[in-house]
């Protein structure tokens, strides 16, 4: 998931709110003192009697821990654009210091995770990537193929940043990850891999590591999705 996308699921978590006022996602407000356009990721104001409340939210995708020069910009920026409130919303944690100074002057700090994030704005998300734990899994291919009569059904699915494929055996309920360098084998035993942009699936002999062909190669080949 990249930061756009990860501003964009902040700005929709807080739109589920806009029944306590209005948010806004990804606007520019000027600046009181110079005039200058300022980004703002999320912008909720809400009318509180006669008083208008403003919050500013802000979407941090990070590595690393919020620190307090993070803190320090985003209470400049709630000043300079009039808000009566600023939140930071990131996927990580934050230092101890960052957390005094925030507490210090009245700006929360929430945490909003990878995971609860494409959950929002991912369609047809799956699970969260065991391989690169930076993006989910989305569940775009099924197939099946037929061994002497019975048909197999499978799910699969790519990562959407690592491109690891996840597979789900219906046969045997089994669940494993290939790429170009590995390959796995279910319960069945079927033996899966991913090769020339294609997943091959081949028998294999209870009492024997050897590959066993499907007799139809036509069954034997997938193509993924991009």
């Amino acid at each position: 998931m990249n930061w756009q996308e990860y501003q964009e699921a902040v700005g929709v978590l807080y739109e589920q709110m806009s029944e306590f006022g209005i948010v806004r996602k990804n606007i520019t407000i000027p600046d009181k003192m110079t005039g200058q356009a300022r980004q703002v990721d999320v912008w909720w104001e809400m009318k509180i009697e006669n008083h208008s409340f403003k919050i500013l939210i802000d979407a941090k995708k990070r590595k690393d821990k919020v620190d307090v020069k993070d803190v320090e910009e985003i209470l400049m920026l709630a000043n300079a654009v009039n808000a009566d409130k600023a939140i930071i919303v990131t996927n990580n944690e934050w230092t101890k210091p960052a957390e005094v100074r925030a507490k210090f002057d009245g700006l929360d700090l929430r945490i909003f995770s990878i995971d609860e994030a494409s959950d929002l704005i991912v369609e047809d998300k799956w699970v969260m990537c065991q391989v690169c734990n930076d993006d989910c899994v989305v569940l775009d291919n099924c197939g099946f193929f037929e061994i002497q009569g019975l048909v197999n059904w499978w799910l699969g699915g790519q990562c959407r940043s690592c491109k690891s494929i996840y597979i789900h055996c219906q046969d045997c309920g089994d669940k494993g990850i290939i790429n170009n360098d590995t390959s796995w084998t279910c319960n069945c035993p079927y033996l899966w891999q991913f090769k020339n942009e294609s997943i091959e699936i081949y028998q294999c002999k209870n009492d024997s590591e050897r590959e066993v062909e499907f007799s139809n190669p036509q069954q034997m080949r997938i193509d993924f999705k991009e």
